[in-house]
């Protein structure tokens, strides 16, 4: 996921703040809820990019959706947020503080797309192969692709490894059109 570099200082303020009042488990709770719905509500993030709606209404939206759900601190730092007419950036800045808890936990959130679910023998090898790898937890999240034909894609961090038919059909592509058929001579 692709991160406004605005949102990480943010989410770095937030981060060392509620690791300084030891309420780190609680505000990454908060901010997966903030997550969430930023991420399933098309609405509510329409709703924080609008320069129509007043920062007084989006306070008291927040106040609404948020209020009895989330923690005192983390409602606090997204009015604070809504103050700054930064709320456009609030769920980057969720993204952002969950990647540094990830970080900070040392846990690698991997991505296995198939072309067919996985057995929970090839789930529980390729968690032990990632976990050799970084010496952390690993977190696993699995997407059947059925153009993928066969094969895997295997993606943490920025690297990724394909061992999908579909990219072995492609390279075969590109390397019959570099053929040159035709021979001078004839």
């Amino acid at each position: 996921m692709i991160i406004s570099h605005i949102a990480v200082p943010y989410a770095k303020a937030l981060f060392d703040l509620t690791l300084e009042k030891n309420l780190l488990e609680e505000t990454v709770k908060d901010m997966q809820v903030v997550a969430t719905l930023f991420k399933n509500s098309k609405e509510f993030r329409m709703m924080l990019k609008s320069p129509v709606i007043s920062e007084g209404k989006k306070r008291i939206i927040f106040a609404r959706i948020f209020e009895k759900v989330i923690s005192k601190l983390t409602f606090t730092f997204l009015l604070i947020i809504i103050r700054k007419k930064r709320e456009s950036y609030i769920g980057d800045i969720a993204f952002a503080f969950i990647e540094l808890y990830k970080d900070y936990k040392g846990i690698l959130t991997t991505t296995l797309k198939t072309a067919i679910p996985v057995s929970d023998e090839i789930r529980s090898r390729v968690k032990d192969l990632m976990k050799n790898q970084t010496k952390g937890e690993v977190e696993l999240i699995e997407e059947v692709k059925a153009d993928l034909v066969g094969g895997f894609i295997l993606q943490w961090k920025d690297k990724q490894y394909n061992a999908s038919i579909l990219k072995q059909i492609t390279r075969l592509q590109r390397g019959v059109t570099r053929v040159n058929l035709y021979k001078k001579g004839f």
